[in-house]
């Protein structure tokens, strides 16, 4: 980590590559707690929001697919047979 107080936005938006999520959330803390410079913050936020969705996809594909049960109920009074998919965790 370093400190963005230190630098110009050019040389602390430089510096953000190749940062971890955690790392440009500690730069993004100390930017906000020192001069708060928005065109840093946004750059900050958008390095961040990429790794996260970069990570994302490997998170789904890991997950379990939910579970599709078919339960029929009966229809309503006066209205066609309904069937319904529920998805069960």
């Amino acid at each position: 980590m370093f400190d963005p107080g230190e630098l110009t936005v050019k040389e602390a938006v430089k510096r953000l590559a190749g940062l971890s999520d955690d790392a440009l959330s500690e730069v993004y803390d100390a930017e906000l707690d020192g001069k708060g410079r928005k065109s840093l913050l946004d750059e900050i936020t958008a390095k961040r929001d990429a790794l996260r969705e970069d990570a994302a996809p490997a998170a789904v594909a890991a997950a379990p697919a939910p579970k599709r049960v078919l339960i029929r109920r009966p229809a309503r009074p006066g209205s066609a047979a309904a069937t319904y998919v529920k998805i069960v965790k």
